[in-house]
């Protein structure tokens, strides 16, 4: 069980905040100090809640550190029920970025000590947190599987294109001259069916259509959706959150026959182009696994490569979690849900991957 550093356990209990749950009313509250705070990620706006609960339908418990100043950390934190592997915390689910938003000691141990002690009364799994920093280090158990690639837009599209490996240049190049369009006005259903195409390539059950309009509308500020065309086929398109001048492709597919135009290319690359004409400050390729397709993909685009500490606080568990469809046990699966009839898996999908806790 954790935090077992004594160090950490001794921080937390001379805290001298007072942790308490998210109270109705106090999402304005809450959402001023994410926004105000560096640690703070679009994942842990209050909205967030709305959407996990709504789409997942898991359980929160939202936890807030305070003091005579108000809020001065916050932990959102849900509990994904598994009959298959086990109850967990999670913080958050459908995020890549989660975990204890706080710019002070006395807040993340106090939240860290909460959350571990949720975990033990719940007698859960163990309770995951998806770092994105971690500004105050742990005795906590993590796993190196995911990354993060980071770039800064402001030399602009000019000075950034010079910078990408040759190759990636090349296609860039090829895909200008292939008669595509960089568009703004994909419909939800033409996304969503190039999405869906795309992960059951992938061998990854889809997430349910209500997602993605549960996400604009608890959130319309922070999502935009762009499409790439070719003559009136929609072929390519990216769901992307927008948080503090910082855009991250999140959820994000083409259509496998038009591979040769290499439509992904191209739409990133209108994407960074487009996102350094609005003035954004960073553009952040999103979260992937060490090994994985859309991993080498990333690395030839010359950008920052972040690895993500997630931390573990185990309870039941006697070893960090192994979860993810890169791991061998899932290879079975991973095969069969590939030779699946594409119609079956965009039925059966949204209800199966509810029971995954790594998504």
């Amino acid at each position: 069980m954790a935090p077992k550093n004594e160090t950490d356990m001794e921080r937390a209990l001379s805290s001298r905040v007072e942790i308490t749950p998210l109270r109705p009313g106090e999402e304005e509250e809450w959402d001023r100090f994410v926004l105000s705070s560096p640690s703070g990620t679009l994942f842990h706006l209050s909205g967030w809640k709305t959407v996990v609960e709504r789409v997942l339908g898991h359980r929160s418990y939202y936890l807030a550190a305070r003091d005579e100043n108000g809020i001065r950390g916050v932990f959102p934190i849900f509990w994904v029920r598994n009959r298959l592997f086990g109850d967990c915390l999670v913080s958050v689910p459908l995020a890549s970025y989660g975990g204890i938003c706080a710019d002070e000691e006395d807040s993340y141990f106090g939240l860290l000590a909460a959350g571990n002690d949720l975990a033990t009364r719940l007698a859960v799994n163990y309770l995951e947190m998806r770092n994105r920093t971690e500004l105050f280090p742990t005795s906590l158990p993590g796993k190196d599987l995911y990354v993060t690639f980071l770039q800064d837009l402001t030399p602009g599209p000019d000075a950034l294109f010079k910078r990408l490996a040759p190759p990636v240049r090349n296609k860039i190049r090829k895909s200008l001259k292939a008669g595509l369009e960089w568009v703004e006005d994909l419909s939800l259903d033409e996304f969503y069916e190039i999405y869906a195409r795309n992960v059951h390539r992938l061998g990854t059950p889809v997430f349910p259509r209500e997602l993605f309009v549960t996400l604009r509308k608890e959130m319309p500020n922070g999502w935009r959706l762009f499409g790439v065309r070719k003559g009136k086929q929609a072929i390519a398109g990216a769901l992307c959150c927008y948080f503090q001048r910082r855009v991250m492709s999140y959820y994000a597919g083409s259509l496998d026959e038009f591979y040769r135009d290499a439509p992904n290319n191209f739409m990133y690359w209108n994407l960074i182009e487009q996102s350094c004409k609005e003035g954004m400050e960073y553009f952040d390729f999103g979260r992937s696994k060490r090994g994985t397709g859309s991993f080498l993909f990333k690395v030839g685009w010359s950008m920052q490569m972040i690895d993500l500490p997630y931390r573990y606080c185990l309870v039941r568990a006697k070893q960090v979690p192994q979860l993810s469809p890169v791991d061998s046990k899932f290879r079975l699966p991973v095969a069969a849900w590939k030779r699946l009839p594409y119609p079956v898996t965009k039925v059966l999908g949204p209800s199966l991957i509810k029971w995954l806790p790594s998504i």
